[in-house]
């Protein structure tokens, strides 16, 4: 499943979900996504990423929706 590739590391992004091999935060990409950045822009602005990544993002965003959406509101300064 795609979701495997998510990690949750203490110390590393302040324990936010990332793509396992990488410290770029699910919550990052999928905030650049809602801001219009394509996936190839996000392939050529992050190039250690894949297709797949792009994909274990979004599906684990789709299974915890609420916890990417309070970082992502947590980083603009939301509450």
């Amino acid at each position: 499943m795609a979701t495997t590739k998510i990690r949750k590391t203490p110390g590393i992004c302040n324990g936010a979900a990332c793509i396992g091999r990488t410290q770029i935060p699910v919550w990052q990409l999928i905030a650049l996504g809602l801001q219009g950045c394509s996936d190839a822009n996000l392939l050529g602005d992050y190039p250690q990423l894949t297709k797949d990544d792009l994909k274990a993002a979004r599906t684990y965003y789709a299974q915890n929706t609420e916890e990417i959406d309070m970082a992502i509101a947590s980083e603009n300064g939301e509450s």
